[in-house]
C-alpha cells in the first residue's frame, strides 16, 4: 500500500474515532439534560394540576356540566403526555401531539438513547368530587420530542462532519500531489544510481526533511563515484603489475639463470676439449660456483614470487628479514624496527601474509615516494584491549603528500578490511600509517 493511501486511512480512522467519542459524549450529556428537563416539567405539571384543578372550587361545577379539563388544547406541550380517565377507566381527555411520523428519529437512535438512561415513571393524580372518586390524571414523560430535535441536530452535524472529512482528504491529496513530485525525483535519482549513473543528483525541494535526504544522497553518490574510480584504478594497476611481474620474471630468468647456464655450458665444453687435468678441475670448480649462485638467485626469486619464507622462517624472522633487507638497500636511512615478543604464536596464520605484504608495500612506497632519513616500524600487542597494533612512519612527508590515495595505500586498505581491522593515514610532521587488528589472546 502506498504512503498516500496509508496516511489517508490513518487520518480518517483517527477522525472517525474522535467523532464517535464526541457522539458518545453528546448522547450522554444530552440524555442527562433531557431527563432533568422532563422531570422538571413533570414536577411543574403535578404542581399545577394539584393546585390549579383540585383546589379550584369551580371544578365541581365544571365537571358537573360534563366538561373536560381542556387537555386536548395543550398542543404545544413537548415533554409530557397528560391523560384524564374517568372512574370507569375510560379515557376522556388528553394532550394532543404535534409530532408527525416523518419527524420521528430512527428506531436504532431511539434505542440507543433509551439504553443510556433509566426509565422515568409516570405520575398519577386522583380527582375527587365531593369526596368521591371522579377519575384520575396520568402524567407520562414523553422524551420523543427531545429525541427528534437531537436527531435533527445530529443529522446537521453529520453533514458538517462529512464536509470536514471531504475537505481533509482533499487537502491531503493536494499536499501529497505537491510532495510526491520531489519524492519522485528522489526515486528517479536512485534509479539512475542503480544504472551506475554517478552523475545523478537531487536538487533542493524546499522541504527540510527531503532536502536532508537529497544531501545525503548526493554525498553518497560522490563517495560511490570516488570508490568506483579507485576500484577501476586498482584493477588496472593489478593488470599492469601482473604484466610487469611477468616481464621482471622473464628478465631475471634471462639475466640470472640464462647467463649462468651459458657459463656452465662453456665450462662443460672446455672440460671436454681440455687435456690438462688442472684446467678441468678449475672448470669443475667454476661450474660448482655458478650452480651455487644459480641456487641463491632462484631462492631470492622464489621469495619475491611467494610467501614460502613465512613457512620456512616463521613470521617474526620473515618480517625481520624483510625490514633488514630494505635497510641494507637504503643505508642512508635510519631504520628503527620493534617487534613485540608477546605476539609470537598469537597472530592468526591468515593474517601473516597480509601483514607481510602491507609492510612490504609500505617500504616500497617509501622508496618510491619519500626522500626519508628516518623510518620507524613497530608491531606491538595491547593486552587490555586484545589489539594488535602496527605503526609505520617516515619523515619524507613533502614528497609523499600526494600519495595518500595511491594504489599501494588502496591495496593496504583492502587487506586490512579483509582482516576486519582499521587503518588510518596521518600527515603531521611525519607520514604515518596506523593499523589496528583484533586478535584472540
Amino acid at each position: 500500500m502506498s504512503l498516500k493511501y496509508r496516511l489517508l486511512i490513518y487520518i480518517n480512522s483517527l477522525l472517525l474515532i474522535a467523532v464517535l467519542i464526541g457522539l458518545a459524549a453528546i448522547i450522554t450529556s444530552t440524555q442527562k439534560n433531557v431527563r432533568q428537563e422532563i422531570l422538571s416539567t413533570q414536577s411543574l405539571a403535578i404542581f399545577a394540576i394539584e393546585n390549579g384543578i383540585k383546589k379550584n372550587p369551580e371544578i365541581y361545577l365544571f365537571q358537573e356540566q360534563g366538561e373536560t379539563f381542556g387537555l386536548s388544547n395543550l398542543n404545544e406541550l413537548r415533554h409530557l403526555n397528560i391523560q384524564f380517565y374517568d372512574q370507569e377507566n375510560q379515557l376522556r381527555d388528553q394532550t394532543s401531539s404535534y409530532l408527525s411520523k416523518t419527524n420521528l428519529p430512527p428506531i436504532w437512535f431511539i434505542s440507543l438513547m433509551e439504553n443510556f438512561s433509566s426509565v422515568m415513571a409516570e405520575k398519577r393524580i386522583d380527582i375527587k368530587l365531593r369526596g368521591q372518586d371522579f377519575g384520575y390524571i396520568l402524567i407520562n414523560p414523553e422524551p420523543m420530542y427531545e429525541y427528534s430535535e437531537i436527531w435533527q441536530q445530529i443529522k446537521s452535524g453529520f453533514l458538517v462532519i462529512l464536509l470536514f472529512f471531504g475537505l481533509v482528504n482533499t487537502m491531503i491529496l493536494v499536499v501529497f500531489y505537491h510532495t510526491l513530485k520531489p519524492i519522485n525525483a528522489i526515486i528517479d535519482g536512485f534509479q539512475r544510481l542503480e544504472d551506475e549513473d554517478y552523475q545523478a543528483r537531487i536538487g533542493k525541494t524546499n522541504i527540510r526533511e527531503l532536502d536532508i535526504i537529497g544531501q545525503k544522497f548526493n554525498g553518497t553518490v560522490k563517495k560511490l563515484k570516488e570508490s568506483n574510480i579507485k576500484i577501476h584504478k586498482l584493477s588496472q594497476n593489478l593488470i599492469n603489475i601482473q604484466e610487469q611481474e611477468k616481464k621482471d620474471l622473464a628478465r631475471n630468468l634471462h639475466d640470472e639463470l640464462g647467463q649462468s647456464l651459458t657459463a656452465i655450458q662453456a665450462e662443460a665444453a672446455s672440460i671436454k676439449k681440455s687435456k690438462n687435468e688442472e684446467s678441468r678441475n678449475s672448470a669443475v670448480d667454476s661450474i660448482i660456483a655458478i650452480s651455487k649462485t644459480m641456487m641463491l638467485s632462484t631462492r631470492e626469486l622464489i621469495k619475491k614470487l611467494s610467501l614460502g619464507i613465512l613457512e620456512e622462517m616463521g613470521f617474526e624472522i620473515a618480517i625481520g628479514d624483510l625490514v633488514n633487507s630494505w635497510a641494507k638497500r637504503n643505508p642512508k636511512v635510519n631504520m628503527t624496527y620493534v617487534f613485540d615478543k608477546q605476539l609470537i604464536g598469537l597472530i592468526p596464520r591468515p593474517f601473516e601474509g597480509h601483514i607481510y605484504r602491507i609492510i612490504q608495500e609500505a617500504l616500497t612506497n617509501i622508496t618510491k615516494h619519500a626522500n626519508t632519513k628516518k623510518t620507524n616500524i613497530s608491531l606491538s600487542l595491547h593486552k587490555k584491549k586484545n589489539l594488535f597494533e602496527i605503526s609505520i612512519s617516515n619523515d619524507g612527508l613533502k614528497k609523499q603528500s600526494n600519495a595518500n590515495n595511491g594504489i599501494g595505500l588502496l591495496g593496504m586498505r583492502e587487506r586490512v578490511n579483509q582482516m576486519g581491522g582499521t587503518i588510518e593515514f596521518k600527515k603531521n610532521h611525519n607520514f604515518e600509517i596506523f593499523i589496528t587488528l583484533n586478535i584472540a589472546i
